[in-house]
């Protein structure tokens, strides 16, 4: 019997299909966590058949490693987050991120497969970016511009990246209308950042505080995001206003 090698993290995403009944609802934020004796890309079409209205994308695999025995780890680590068998609820979108380090740390034998997709998913993955794009144009853009924030839209990673003094932020569109704002720094802490943005979260417990990632504001209404921003400020111009 050959031996399970590959540990693998998929996430499902809209089909065409599926967008012609509902154009505004997306699924919720949910990870699956597998092993496989095969190419990831094949266990992806046995997972749902090539006449699926839904495409489940990996985004993750490694090889070279006792996948088997990882995923009970790991299992057992989200038991918390489990929704059901394999699958596992991922409201702050860390997983992925928490996944990775801990391969990385621990399993530094682990090679990462190269993932790409095929034609349906790739469809798929292209009309969300499509929708979520014209959500940031439609929503988050006038709200910036309203706050007189500069602001850059990066269609390829689904949001809009502007700078305030010693942040750099990203909006992103995510499922069931909200939005994830994401804060970066190379010199402010994590505790900084949560102190300057109401709201603001941490990160998973196994992001490093050398990272310039330092917190986010993750699956929240467009509203609290901009009041966030707007707090932070006002908040600055009391602060020139004092060194003033």
């Amino acid at each position: 019997m050959k031996t399970q090698n590959t540990i693998y993290i998929a996430e499902p995403i809209f089909s065409e299909n599926l967008q012609k009944f509902d154009t505004d609802s997306s699924f919720p934020p949910i990870k699956k966590i597998g092993i496989t004796t095969d190419h990831p890309k094949k266990r992806e079409k046995e997972l749902l058949g090539t006449k699926s209205p839904i495409k489940i994308k990996i985004v993750k695999a490694w090889t070279g490693i006792k996948a088997s025995a990882i995923e009970l780890m790991l299992h057992t680590i989200l038991d918390n987050l489990r929704i059901d068998g394999e699958y596992f609820w991922d409201g702050n979108e860390t997983i992925v991120d928490a996944i990775t380090d801990f391969i990385r740390v621990y399993h530094p034998e682990a090679q990462e497969i190269v993932i790409t997709d095929d034609s349906d998913v790739q469809a798929a993955s292209n009309a969300a970016i499509e929708k979520s794009t014209q959500r940031i144009f439609i929503e988050v853009v006038p709200e910036l511009e309203e706050l007189g924030i500069k602001y850059k839209i990066t269609k390829s990673e689904k949001g809009v990246r502007f700078q305030l003094d010693d942040y750099r932020l990203h909006i992103g569109g995510k499922t069931g209308g909200r939005f994830t704002l994401t804060i970066w720094s190379k010199n402010k802490t994590s505790e900084g950042a949560l102190n300057d943005f109401v709201g603001s979260q941490e990160l998973s417990s196994n992001s490093s505080e050398d990272s310039s990632r330092k917190a986010r504001i993750p699956m929240a209404k467009l509203t609290e995001i901009i009041d966030a921003l707007r707090q932070y400020l006002k908040a600055q111009k009391k602060r020139n206003g004092v060194k003033a």
